[in-house]
């Protein structure tokens, strides 16, 4: 970890970019390779985010490395593109192709294969650390000082708006090809319902509110997860926000939404799921860490994090799961 990266550590927002950025917990042996061989994940890898679009399945992590399946995970190949790179997102576009976002300021293009990737620069936001693909193949990164930067052109060129005062935004979704929503720090959210064109400023979750990742199900319900393992939940398009209970009372640092239940993962493994107006322990894995959470519609889950932990596993059924601190 640089000088650079350290001095992130120390605020706010620093647990989860020493997750993003650092892999605090894994391994440093890149020889320590785990299940599915040269091809698979290794005990030093970090992974952070994952995507699929019908066919192909696509996780990325810390040192530039890609993993990708045609089978939902039952075999996996491995690519490491550039051991300088940090991903810190990824998603699947409307045409299939896949974007990475690259904390060194990187959006990596690839097909609908998971293949030919080609890195395309991108100035700002100053620190990128999310990215999204809407209904028209528009590319969206959010990240410090505000800012938004969009490309209609994979990547080549990029139009940057900045909105509110210099903060960090951390996750954009589109809902729809016209409306989508973005949360940053200092509860931050915005609304577009315009596709982007404009973005609209709503009431704050809270001032001392700082998210590490959200879900929205359609316009009006959305999902927040925070410092301290907070949960919050709108059911009016982020005009309010409600608290729900987290029976674990960990951090929650990754979102998804299985069959329009929506399931969270996070610290030492844990993988969570909402029923009701709780939030209540689904499964706990062999991971320092879960950043990455794919349902495939089946009930089967892909979950992936710290010190290599990539695997798809089955959260059906009632069973009793104990934190362990």
């Amino acid at each position: 970890m640089n000088g650079s990266m350290k001095s992130w550590c120390a605020g706010s927002l620093g647990a989860l970019l020493c997750v993003m950025l650092g892999g605090c917990g894994a391994s440093a042996n890149p020889s320590n390779i785990v299940a599915g061989g040269s091809n698979g994940a290794k005990r030093s890898d970090a992974f952070q985010a994952a995507a699929d679009n019908g066919k192909t399945t696509v996780v990325v992590g810390a040192t530039g490395v890609v993993l990708t399946s045609a089978d939902r995970g039952n075999s996996w190949s491995r690519q490491q593109l550039d051991p300088l790179s940090s991903f810190v997102g990824v998603s699947a576009c409307a045409d299939g192709s896949f974007a990475a976002l690259d904390f060194f300021h990187r959006v990596w293009i690839a097909d609908a294969a998971g293949d030919n990737w080609e890195a395309r620069a991108i100035e700002e936001p100053v620190n990128p650390l999310a990215i999204a693909c809407d209904g028209e193949n528009r590319l969206w990164v959010v990240g410090g000082g505000s800012t938004i930067a969009s490309s209609r052109d994979r990547g080549a060129s990029w139009r940057t708006t900045v909105v509110g005062d210099d903060a960090m935004l951390a996750s954009v979704q589109f809902v729809n090809k016209h409306e989508g929503f973005i949360t940053g720090e200092f509860g931050a959210v915005y609304r577009t319902s315009d596709g982007g064109a404009s973005w609209e400023a709503l009431p704050k979750i809270g001032e001392d509110f700082y998210p590490y990742a959200a879900i929205f199900a359609d316009r009006d319900r959305g999902w927040v997860s925070g410092l301290a393992g907070v949960v919050m939940q709108t059911t009016d398009g982020g005009k309010s926000w409600s608290k729900r209970i987290n029976e674990a009372g960990a951090p929650i640092y990754g979102l998804a939404l299985d069959r329009g239940t929506p399931l969270g993962v996070g610290i030492n493994g844990l993988v969570f799921r909402a029923s009701g107006d709780q939030w209540k322990l689904a499964d706990a894995r062999n991971a320092t860490y879960l950043r990455a959470a794919l349902p495939f519609g089946d009930g089967r889950v892909l979950v992936a994090g710290g010190a290599g932990g990539v695997e798809v596993t089955t959260l059906d059924g009632d069973r009793t799961v104990t934190a362990k601190n």
